[in-house]
């Protein structure tokens, strides 16, 4: 295969990539308009996952089981919440 090609080929991918990144954007934009109870539970599970990270580096075990357990909790509630929308779990991530 000459280089040519294999440059046309990989723009071509490239693009396809860009298109379908946009398309993902605009549905999960879309998604979370319309259930935002469920943006809001994912951004408190990432805030709960730094947190417990650094009670864990700075050897808080109290505040880490704290954290480890209001992160399980919310991680619950997002899963009732899903089932109730009838969304899969593995169709939705905490990314989305």
């Amino acid at each position: 295969m000459s280089n040519s090609t294999l440059n046309t080929l990989l723009k071509e991918y490239e693009t396809k990539k860009y298109i379908a990144d946009l398309n993902f954007e605009k549905e999960r934009s879309s998604f979370y308009d319309s259930h935002p109870e469920l943006a809001k539970i994912n951004s408190e599970l990432g805030k709960l996952a730094i947190d417990i990270s650094k009670a864990v580096l700075n050897n808080d075990i109290d505040s880490s089981i704290k954290l480890k357990t209001e992160f399980n909790n919310l991680k619950e509630k997002k899963e009732a919440l899903m089932k109730s929308i009838k969304i899969p779990n593995r169709r939705i991530k905490s990314n989305i």
